[in-house]
Protein backbone atom coordinates (compact mmCIF):
# COMPACT_ATOMS: atom_id res chain seq x y z
CA UNK A 1 0.00 0.00 0.00
CA UNK A 2 2.83 2.40 0.66
CA UNK A 3 3.88 2.60 -2.98
CA UNK A 4 0.29 3.22 -4.01
CA UNK A 5 -0.17 6.00 -1.41
CA UNK A 6 3.09 7.54 -2.51
CA UNK A 7 1.96 7.58 -6.12
CA UNK A 8 -1.39 9.08 -5.12
CA UNK A 9 0.23 11.79 -3.01
CA UNK A 10 2.62 12.63 -5.80
CA UNK A 11 -0.23 12.98 -8.32
CA UNK A 12 -2.19 15.17 -5.92
CA UNK A 13 0.76 17.53 -5.45
CA UNK A 14 1.33 17.70 -9.19
CA UNK A 15 -2.33 18.60 -9.81
CA UNK A 16 -2.23 21.25 -7.09
CA UNK A 17 0.90 22.76 -8.58
CA UNK A 18 -0.59 22.90 -12.06
CA UNK A 19 -3.78 24.44 -10.74
CA UNK A 20 -1.82 27.12 -8.94
CA UNK A 21 0.10 28.06 -12.10
CA UNK A 22 -3.06 28.31 -14.18
CA UNK A 23 -5.05 30.51 -11.75
CA UNK A 24 -4.82 34.28 -12.16
CA UNK A 25 -2.80 36.07 -9.55
CA UNK A 26 -4.58 38.00 -6.91
CA UNK A 27 -1.54 40.19 -6.25
CA UNK A 28 -2.59 43.81 -6.81
CA UNK A 29 0.71 44.46 -8.49
CA UNK A 30 -0.01 41.90 -11.12
CA UNK A 31 -3.35 43.63 -11.93
CA UNK A 32 -1.82 46.96 -13.08
CA UNK A 33 -2.36 48.19 -16.62
CA UNK A 34 0.63 48.24 -18.91
CA UNK A 35 2.75 51.36 -18.53
CA UNK A 36 1.85 54.03 -21.18
CA UNK A 37 3.24 57.46 -21.98
CA UNK A 38 1.11 60.22 -20.37
CA UNK A 39 -1.41 61.84 -22.68
CA UNK A 40 -0.46 65.36 -23.98
CA UNK A 41 -3.48 67.65 -23.69
CA UNK A 42 -4.07 69.72 -26.88
CA UNK A 43 -5.09 73.31 -25.96
CA UNK A 44 -8.50 74.43 -27.15
CA UNK A 45 -8.13 76.50 -30.31
CA UNK A 46 -8.51 80.27 -29.86
CA UNK A 47 -11.46 81.47 -31.87
CA UNK A 48 -10.40 83.67 -34.82
CA UNK A 49 -12.00 87.10 -34.65
CA UNK A 50 -13.86 87.92 -37.83
CA UNK A 51 -12.21 90.96 -39.44
CA UNK A 52 -14.57 93.78 -40.46
CA UNK A 53 -14.11 94.90 -44.03
CA UNK A 54 -13.37 98.46 -45.06
CA UNK A 55 -16.70 98.52 -46.90
CA UNK A 56 -18.55 97.55 -43.72
CA UNK A 57 -16.85 100.34 -41.77
CA UNK A 58 -17.65 102.78 -44.58
CA UNK A 59 -21.35 101.85 -44.56
CA UNK A 60 -21.38 102.10 -40.76
CA UNK A 61 -19.95 105.61 -41.07
CA UNK A 62 -22.64 106.61 -43.55
CA UNK A 63 -25.33 105.34 -41.16
CA UNK A 64 -23.81 107.30 -38.29
CA UNK A 65 -23.61 110.40 -40.45
CA UNK A 66 -27.31 110.09 -41.31
CA UNK A 67 -28.02 109.83 -37.58
CA UNK A 68 -26.06 113.09 -37.02
CA UNK A 69 -23.34 111.23 -35.09
CA UNK A 70 -20.55 113.09 -36.86
CA UNK A 71 -17.81 112.09 -34.42
CA UNK A 72 -18.78 108.42 -34.68
CA UNK A 73 -18.89 108.71 -38.46
CA UNK A 74 -15.34 110.08 -38.52
CA UNK A 75 -14.16 107.12 -36.45
CA UNK A 76 -15.85 104.59 -38.74
CA UNK A 77 -14.42 106.21 -41.87
CA UNK A 78 -10.99 106.24 -40.23
CA UNK A 79 -11.21 102.49 -39.59
CA UNK A 80 -12.25 101.98 -43.21
CA UNK A 81 -9.20 103.93 -44.39
CA UNK A 82 -6.89 102.02 -42.03
CA UNK A 83 -8.15 98.78 -43.57
CA UNK A 84 -7.89 100.11 -47.11
CA UNK A 85 -5.73 103.26 -47.44
CA UNK A 86 -6.70 103.69 -51.12
CA UNK A 87 -10.46 103.75 -50.42
CA UNK A 88 -11.31 107.02 -52.19
CA UNK A 89 -14.98 107.13 -51.15
CA UNK A 90 -14.02 106.80 -47.48
CA UNK A 91 -11.66 109.78 -47.85
CA UNK A 92 -14.48 111.82 -49.42
CA UNK A 93 -16.92 110.82 -46.68
CA UNK A 94 -14.48 111.63 -43.89
CA UNK A 95 -13.69 114.95 -45.55
CA UNK A 96 -17.38 115.82 -45.52
CA UNK A 97 -17.63 114.87 -41.85
CA UNK A 98 -14.59 116.98 -41.00
CA UNK A 99 -16.23 119.88 -42.86
CA UNK A 100 -19.34 119.46 -40.70
CA UNK A 101 -17.09 119.72 -37.64
CA UNK A 102 -15.44 122.87 -38.98
CA UNK A 103 -12.05 121.12 -39.31
CA UNK A 104 -11.30 122.64 -42.68
CA UNK A 105 -7.61 121.71 -42.95
CA UNK A 106 -8.30 118.04 -42.24
CA UNK A 107 -11.24 118.13 -44.66
CA UNK A 108 -9.05 119.58 -47.41
CA UNK A 109 -6.30 117.00 -46.88
CA UNK A 110 -8.80 114.14 -47.14
CA UNK A 111 -10.57 115.40 -50.26
CA UNK A 112 -7.29 116.07 -52.03
CA UNK A 113 -6.15 112.53 -51.22
CA UNK A 114 -9.46 111.28 -52.63
CA UNK A 115 -8.85 113.19 -55.85
CA UNK A 116 -5.37 111.69 -56.16
CA UNK A 117 -7.04 108.28 -56.04
CA UNK A 118 -10.11 109.16 -58.14
CA UNK A 119 -9.49 112.34 -60.17
CA UNK A 120 -12.82 112.05 -62.02
CA UNK A 121 -14.96 112.11 -58.87
CA UNK A 122 -17.20 115.14 -59.51
CA UNK A 123 -18.59 115.23 -55.97
CA UNK A 124 -15.07 115.35 -54.55
CA UNK A 125 -14.25 118.37 -56.75
CA UNK A 126 -17.44 120.10 -55.55
CA UNK A 127 -16.58 119.33 -51.92
CA UNK A 128 -13.08 120.70 -52.44
CA UNK A 129 -14.60 123.88 -53.86
CA UNK A 130 -16.74 124.40 -50.77
CA UNK A 131 -13.81 123.82 -48.42
CA UNK A 132 -11.62 126.26 -50.36
CA UNK A 133 -14.43 128.83 -50.28
CA UNK A 134 -14.70 128.58 -46.50
CA UNK A 135 -10.91 128.83 -46.22
CA UNK A 136 -11.10 132.20 -47.98
CA UNK A 137 -9.77 131.07 -51.38
CA UNK A 138 -12.73 131.94 -53.62
CA UNK A 139 -10.93 131.91 -56.96
CA UNK A 140 -9.54 128.42 -56.41
CA UNK A 141 -12.97 127.39 -55.17
CA UNK A 142 -14.55 128.58 -58.40
CA UNK A 143 -12.03 126.53 -60.40
CA UNK A 144 -12.94 123.44 -58.38
CA UNK A 145 -16.67 124.02 -58.93
CA UNK A 146 -16.10 124.49 -62.65
CA UNK A 147 -14.23 121.18 -62.83
CA UNK A 148 -17.03 119.45 -60.90
CA UNK A 149 -19.65 120.73 -63.34
CA UNK A 150 -17.60 119.66 -66.33
CA UNK A 151 -17.65 116.12 -64.94
CA UNK A 152 -21.27 116.21 -63.80
CA UNK A 153 -23.55 119.09 -64.94
CA UNK A 154 -26.23 117.68 -62.64
CA UNK A 155 -24.41 119.28 -59.69
CA UNK A 156 -25.51 122.77 -60.78
CA UNK A 157 -28.40 123.03 -58.35
CA UNK A 158 -26.53 121.45 -55.45
CA UNK A 159 -23.55 123.80 -55.81
CA UNK A 160 -25.40 126.99 -56.77
CA UNK A 161 -25.28 128.73 -53.37
CA UNK A 162 -21.59 127.91 -52.93
CA UNK A 163 -20.75 129.15 -56.41
CA UNK A 164 -22.72 132.33 -55.76
CA UNK A 165 -20.95 133.05 -52.49
CA UNK A 166 -17.55 132.27 -54.02
CA UNK A 167 -18.28 134.65 -56.91
CA UNK A 168 -19.31 137.33 -54.40
CA UNK A 169 -16.12 136.83 -52.38
CA UNK A 170 -14.03 136.98 -55.55
CA UNK A 171 -15.98 140.07 -56.67
CA UNK A 172 -16.48 138.45 -60.03
CA UNK A 173 -19.18 140.72 -61.45
CA UNK A 174 -19.51 138.90 -64.77
CA UNK A 175 -19.96 135.54 -63.08
CA UNK A 176 -22.54 136.97 -60.66
CA UNK A 177 -24.67 138.16 -63.58
CA UNK A 178 -24.24 134.78 -65.31
CA UNK A 179 -25.36 133.03 -62.14
CA UNK A 180 -28.35 135.35 -61.79
CA UNK A 181 -29.46 134.35 -65.29
CA UNK A 182 -28.88 130.67 -64.46
CA UNK A 183 -31.16 131.00 -61.44
CA UNK A 184 -33.86 132.85 -63.40
CA UNK A 185 -33.90 130.12 -66.05
CA UNK A 186 -34.23 127.41 -63.42
CA UNK A 187 -36.78 129.33 -61.27
CA UNK A 188 -38.71 131.69 -63.56
CA UNK A 189 -41.42 132.44 -60.96
CA UNK A 190 -39.33 132.59 -57.80
CA UNK A 191 -39.23 136.14 -56.34
CA UNK A 192 -35.62 135.54 -55.29
CA UNK A 193 -34.59 135.74 -58.93
CA UNK A 194 -34.86 139.53 -58.46
CA UNK A 195 -32.34 139.33 -55.61
CA UNK A 196 -29.74 137.56 -57.74
CA UNK A 197 -30.14 139.89 -60.66
CA UNK A 198 -30.30 143.00 -58.47
CA UNK A 199 -27.23 142.03 -56.48
CA UNK A 200 -25.28 141.44 -59.64
CA UNK A 201 -25.90 145.08 -60.54
CA UNK A 202 -25.02 146.25 -57.02
CA UNK A 203 -21.63 144.54 -57.35
CA UNK A 204 -21.08 146.07 -60.79
CA UNK A 205 -21.81 149.55 -59.42
CA UNK A 206 -25.08 150.05 -61.30
CA UNK A 207 -27.02 150.80 -58.14
CA UNK A 208 -29.92 152.64 -59.82
CA UNK A 209 -30.62 149.64 -62.03
CA UNK A 210 -30.38 147.39 -58.97
CA UNK A 211 -32.82 149.54 -56.99
CA UNK A 212 -35.39 149.49 -59.81
CA UNK A 213 -35.14 145.70 -60.19
CA UNK A 214 -35.45 145.06 -56.46
CA UNK A 215 -38.43 147.38 -56.03
CA UNK A 216 -40.08 145.61 -58.96
CA UNK A 217 -39.48 142.26 -57.26
CA UNK A 218 -40.94 143.48 -53.95
CA UNK A 219 -44.02 144.93 -55.62
CA UNK A 220 -44.63 141.75 -57.62
CA UNK A 221 -44.51 139.51 -54.56
CA UNK A 222 -47.44 139.09 -52.17
CA UNK A 223 -45.00 138.21 -49.40
CA UNK A 224 -41.56 139.55 -50.37
CA UNK A 225 -38.73 137.68 -48.63
CA UNK A 226 -36.31 139.39 -46.28
CA UNK A 227 -33.49 138.96 -48.77
CA UNK A 228 -35.15 141.30 -51.29
CA UNK A 229 -35.47 144.01 -48.64
CA UNK A 230 -31.88 143.44 -47.53
CA UNK A 231 -30.51 143.73 -51.06
CA UNK A 232 -32.59 146.87 -51.58
CA UNK A 233 -31.20 148.36 -48.37
CA UNK A 234 -27.65 147.64 -49.47
CA UNK A 235 -28.35 149.11 -52.91
CA UNK A 236 -29.66 152.31 -51.30
CA UNK A 237 -26.59 152.40 -49.03
CA UNK A 238 -24.31 152.11 -52.06
CA UNK A 239 -26.24 155.02 -53.55
CA UNK A 240 -25.85 156.92 -50.23
CA UNK A 241 -29.63 157.16 -49.91
CA UNK A 242 -29.38 156.57 -46.17
CA UNK A 243 -32.96 157.06 -45.04
CA UNK A 244 -34.30 154.65 -47.64
CA UNK A 245 -31.55 152.19 -46.66
CA UNK A 246 -32.65 152.37 -43.00
CA UNK A 247 -36.30 151.70 -43.91
CA UNK A 248 -35.40 148.72 -46.10
CA UNK A 249 -33.05 147.17 -43.56
CA UNK A 250 -35.51 147.68 -40.69
CA UNK A 251 -38.09 145.78 -42.76
CA UNK A 252 -35.48 143.05 -43.21
CA UNK A 253 -34.92 142.90 -39.45
CA UNK A 254 -38.63 142.48 -38.73
CA UNK A 255 -38.95 139.64 -41.23
CA UNK A 256 -35.88 137.87 -39.85
CA UNK A 257 -37.25 138.16 -36.32
CA UNK A 258 -40.49 136.62 -37.62
CA UNK A 259 -38.57 133.57 -38.87
CA UNK A 260 -37.55 134.42 -42.45
CA UNK A 261 -34.26 132.63 -43.17
CA UNK A 262 -33.57 133.75 -46.72
CA UNK A 263 -30.56 135.85 -45.67
CA UNK A 264 -28.63 132.58 -45.36
CA UNK A 265 -28.53 132.56 -49.18
CA UNK A 266 -26.46 135.72 -49.09
CA UNK A 267 -24.03 135.00 -46.27
CA UNK A 268 -22.55 132.46 -43.88
CA UNK A 269 -23.16 135.06 -41.11
CA UNK A 270 -26.58 136.40 -42.10
CA UNK A 271 -27.61 138.02 -38.80
CA UNK A 272 -24.22 139.62 -38.21
CA UNK A 273 -24.26 141.02 -41.75
CA UNK A 274 -27.75 142.41 -41.22
CA UNK A 275 -26.81 144.28 -38.05
CA UNK A 276 -23.60 145.50 -39.65
CA UNK A 277 -25.58 146.90 -42.58
CA UNK A 278 -28.06 148.50 -40.19
CA UNK A 279 -25.22 150.11 -38.25
CA UNK A 280 -23.74 151.57 -41.40
CA UNK A 281 -27.14 152.87 -42.55
CA UNK A 282 -27.84 154.45 -39.15
CA UNK A 283 -24.44 156.11 -39.26
CA UNK A 284 -25.14 157.52 -42.71
CA UNK A 285 -28.49 158.81 -41.50
CA UNK A 286 -26.86 160.55 -38.53
CA UNK A 287 -28.23 158.17 -35.88
CA UNK A 288 -24.88 157.68 -34.21
CA UNK A 289 -26.01 155.98 -30.98
CA UNK A 290 -28.09 153.45 -32.92
CA UNK A 291 -25.18 152.93 -35.29
CA UNK A 292 -22.78 152.12 -32.43
CA UNK A 293 -25.28 149.68 -30.88
CA UNK A 294 -25.83 147.81 -34.15
CA UNK A 295 -22.14 147.65 -35.07
CA UNK A 296 -21.10 146.43 -31.63
CA UNK A 297 -23.77 143.73 -31.75
CA UNK A 298 -22.66 142.59 -35.20
CA UNK A 299 -19.13 142.11 -33.86
CA UNK A 300 -20.40 140.35 -30.73
CA UNK A 301 -22.21 137.70 -32.78
CA UNK A 302 -19.37 136.87 -35.12
CA UNK A 303 -18.58 139.64 -37.60
CA UNK A 304 -14.84 140.40 -37.91
CA UNK A 305 -14.06 143.47 -35.80
CA UNK A 306 -11.78 144.78 -38.55
CA UNK A 307 -14.72 144.87 -40.98
CA UNK A 308 -16.57 147.47 -38.93
CA UNK A 309 -13.75 149.16 -36.99
CA UNK A 310 -13.76 152.37 -39.05
CA UNK A 311 -17.54 152.81 -38.94
CA UNK A 312 -17.62 152.05 -35.21
CA UNK A 313 -15.01 154.72 -34.58
CA UNK A 314 -17.04 157.21 -36.64
CA UNK A 315 -20.21 156.30 -34.71
CA UNK A 316 -18.48 157.01 -31.40
CA UNK A 317 -16.85 160.18 -32.65
CA UNK A 318 -20.07 161.67 -33.99
CA UNK A 319 -21.66 161.39 -30.53
CA UNK A 320 -19.03 163.69 -29.04
CA UNK A 321 -20.32 167.26 -29.03
CA UNK A 322 -18.18 169.77 -30.86
CA UNK A 323 -16.34 171.75 -28.22
CA UNK A 324 -17.35 175.40 -27.91
CA UNK A 325 -14.50 177.87 -28.17
CA UNK A 326 -13.59 179.34 -24.78
CA UNK A 327 -13.95 183.16 -24.86
CA UNK A 328 -10.94 185.02 -23.69
CA UNK A 329 -11.36 188.21 -21.64
CA UNK A 330 -10.95 191.35 -23.65
CA UNK A 331 -8.15 193.54 -22.41
CA UNK A 332 -9.08 197.20 -22.55
CA UNK A 333 -6.13 199.51 -22.92
CA UNK A 334 -5.78 201.61 -19.82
Amino acid sequence: MKPLRLIYLTCWLLIALLTTCASPSTDPASQRLPTRAPLTLTPAPTPTLLSISAQAYYEEGLARRRANDVEGAVQSFTWAIQNMPDFALAHVARSSAYLAQGKLRLALADVERALELAPDNASAHALRGEILRLLGRPRRALEAFEHALELDPGLKTETFRSRWLAARAARNEELLLDLSREYARAHPRDPLRHYYRGWGYVESGETRVAISLLIEGIEESDDPPALLWFALGEAYASDRSWQQAVISLENTRMLVQAGDQTLAIHSDRPVADLFGALGRAYLGAGRCVDAETMLKYAIDIGAPASQYATWLEEARFCQTPTPTATPYPTITPG
